[in-house]
C-alpha cells in the first residue's frame, strides 16, 4: 500500500500528492522538513497547496503571516491555471512561504 507520492524533493521541501484521489488529478502539499527539538514533533509542516478549484481550473497557495484586514493566512500565487502549472509555480514560491516552526 502506498502511503506517499513525493512528486518533487530538494532535501528541504517536498511536494506531496492527496492519496485520497487519483494520482493523475489528486490535490497536493508543499511541505518543508524541520529539524526535531522540543517544540517540533513531526519532522514537517505543510506551508503550501495546489487544488482544483470549482470552476475546473487550478490554484496554488502559500502560507502567510495573518493579516486581520483579510482574515486570512494564505496568498493564491496562481489561479485559472493548469495542474501542472499550479505545481510548477508553488515549487517556484517555495522559499516566499511563511514558516511557524523554525
Amino acid at each position: 500500500m502506498t502511503t506517499d507520492c513525493t512528486i518533487l524533493d530538494d532535501g528541504k521541501f517536498f511536494m506531496d500528492l492527496n492519496l485520497n484521489f487519483e494520482v493523475s488529478s489528486a490535490p497536493g502539499f508543499l511541505m518543508r522538513r524541520l529539524d526535531f527539538g522540543p517544540k517540533i514533533r513531526s519532522g514537517f509542516e505543510a506551508i503550501g497547496s495546489f487544488e482544483k478549484a470549482t470552476s475546473g481550473a487550478w490554484k496554488a497557495k502559500i502560507n502567510a503571516r495573518y493579516d486581520p484586514a483579510t482574515d486570512g493566512d494564505s496568498i493564491t500565487v496562481i489561479e485559472g491555471a493548469t495542474r501542472l502549472d499550479a505545481i510548477a509555480t508553488l515549487w517556484q514560491q517555495r522559499h516566499n512561504a511563511h514558516c511557524q516552526l523554525v
